[in-house]
């Protein structure tokens, strides 16, 4: 161990309790028949009652679930106190079962009065358990020898133990702690006074505390520096209060998972208005989380950075979050190529755009401000006026004021303390392609009808690369539709105008099919009805082809 390292031993009842001790760091495990109770739904205190034929009961489950399954030593409680065990037997069948080392528990420093000098006189008190240690020690075993008192603790010495155990009783803390008890302040004094006294007798034996109000990690390490402990010994507080606090919270956490639908519900209404009235198109997963952030902006006013790829959508980001503000003003966008520090700021006589609350500004391509434009929106932001020394009372509403920056605007964002929106690429939302072709062809139907894709073409359209971003698209959408017939758009208009030889699929190569198809498997998790109908074809028609290319889910 390295210097100034504390050293661990874990109380535990349990291989699966034993197993994470070890994983967490413990020194050395204790298998003792509290810690089995406490695992039972017992508490601590009722080791000491005869319930058990204490020995059998711990040998069996330290057998069954801990020897051989750490690599670190294992000490057995022994209870001394059974009138059947001769102290060199029960350490030789210890020894034999493959312990590394004997501790005394149960033990007799829980008890006082008359029944303590009762079991004291009848030879089954803690001169006993002192004799299994030293017979222990004897035998080659490590020894670890529990105390309370001055008197129990030169009996231990005098037995030659190696580890020493300061125990301030049974823990607090948690639903079946024990009450009371020794002050933090009090059994850091008291440890002080008894480990310089050991140190004195044997200076080898290792000093460690264990219970009473020692229930954090903050506790154990203000007794331990108080005291110059080596170590500490965790029973309860390495099992017992973990898992109650575990189970409860995520117990309580599974309960309260009801209370969160109205919130869930909400969020998603608010989520479905921002994109009905602001034109923003598509539920895939890209899109959904686009639209929650811009819902959580909208509830402020704080300056936003919205980022992406030219033709991704960005200015219509920006006209969402102004709609889903609910201003109500003008939605104004500028060219940061321009001089617009006159209209953004005003000229003495008429107000600029940011002086006016209800009013969103956009500026685009916000990576070409000028410094001393940066400057003055940063100071603005930061003051939430144009005036330097203006009261705070005094300061307007502030205005909604966007960015339109390419992807990298974060030192944008961090310069003007603005939040921040990324745009995604259409590469990243493919399985919106559908609803956006049908949005942007209702946008061109002039007098008539909107025209109409055939499921066919857009298929087609959907196994070609994606044609840039949303202009893009809605470029290739727009040659189609001006070479489509009846105002429909076959997979002869598309495959014009997207500048494609041939159809992908199914006309194409067999690859080609059966990557489209798998994309589509995919993406909707192999649910077989859900991919046919992202694909435009029938189930049928997926499964035929399904069988056809060799694809199983």
């Amino acid at each position: 161990m390295g210097k100034g390292d504390i050293i661990v031993g874990a109380a535990i009842g349990l291989g699966m309790t034993a197993r994470a001790a070890a994983d967490g760091g413990a020194d050395f495990l204790l298998v003792l028949n509290a810690g089995r109770l406490r695992v039972m739904g017992a508490p601590s205190v009722a080791a000491m009652l005869p319930i058990r034929d204490s020995n059998a009961f711990t040998d069996a489950f330290a057998r069954a679930e801990i020897l051989d399954r750490v690599a670190i030593p294992v000490f057995f409680g022994a209870a001394a106190c059974d009138p059947r065990e001769e102290a060199a037997a029960l350490v030789a069948r210890v020894r034999q079962a493959g312990y590394q080392g004997i501790a005394n528990f149960p033990t007799a420093i829980h008890y006082d009065g008359p029944f303590r000098a009762a079991l004291e006189e009848a030879g089954l008190g803690f001169a006993r358990e002192a004799a299994v240690l030293r017979a222990a020690r004897d035998a080659g075993l490590m020894t670890l020898g529990y105390a309370k008192t001055r008197a129990e603790v030169d009996l231990l010495l005098g037995a030659g133990v190696e580890r020493l155990c300061l125990n301030f009783g049974w823990n607090a803390g948690g639903s079946q702690g024990v009450p009371g008890g020794v002050p933090l302040e009090e059994a850091a004094e008291r440890a002080r006074a008894v480990f310089r006294h050991v140190r004195r007798a044997a200076p080898a034996t290792l000093c460690l505390v264990e219970g009473g109000p020692i229930v954090d990690p903050a506790h154990m390490l203000a007794v331990c520096d108080a005291s110059r402990a080596d170590g500490y010994v965790g029973g309860s507080t390495l099992d017992r209060l973990p898992l109650e606090l575990s189970v409860m919270q995520t117990t309580s956490a599974f309960k309260s998972a009801g209370l969160l639908r109205p919130a869930r519900a909400a969020a998603s209404r608010e989520r479905e208005r921002v994109a009905e009235v602001s034109g923003l198109i598509g539920r895939s997963r890209a899109m959904a989380s686009l639209a929650d952030r811009i819902a959580r902006i909208a509830l402020t006013d704080l300056p936003v950075v919205i980022e992406g790829e030219p033709g991704s959508g960005r200015t219509t980001v920006a006209r969402a979050l102004h709609v889903a503000g609910r201003r109500g003003g003008a939605f104004v966008v500028l060219d940061a190529r321009e001089d617009m520090a006159r209209r953004l700021f005003g000229d003495g006589v008429a107000l600029g755009l940011l002086a006016q609350p209800r009013v969103s500004v956009v500026i685009e391509g916000a990576d070409a401000l000028p410094p001393v434009l940066r400057g003055r929106l940063a100071d603005w932001i930061e003051r939430g006026t144009f005036e330097r020394f203006a009261a705070a009372p005094e300061r307007p509403p502030r205005a909604r004021l966007m960015l339109v920056h390419p992807p990298g605007g974060q030192a944008l964002a961090r310069s003007l303390s603005a939040q921040r929106l990324v745009v995604p690429p259409l590469r990243e939302r493919l399985e919106d392609i559908p609803a956006l072709a049908r949005a942007m062809l209702s946008g061109l139907r002039g007098r008539g009808p909107a025209p109409s894709l055939d499921p066919a073409a857009l298929r087609f359209l959907m196994a070609q690369p994606p044609p840039g971003n949303l202009r893009g698209l809605r470029e290739v959408l727009t040659r189609a539709a001006t070479d489509g017939a009846e105002n429909r758009i076959g997979v002869a208009q598309m495959e014009a105008a997207t500048g494609s030889a041939e159809p992908a699929a199914p006309a194409g190569p067999v690859g080609d099919e059966r990557a489209w198809i798998l994309d589509a498997l995919r993406r909707h998790r192999f649910r077989r009805g859900e991919a046919a109908a992202f694909l435009g074809i029938s189930r049928k028609t997926l499964y035929n082809r399904m069988r056809r290319l060799d694809l199983r889910p």
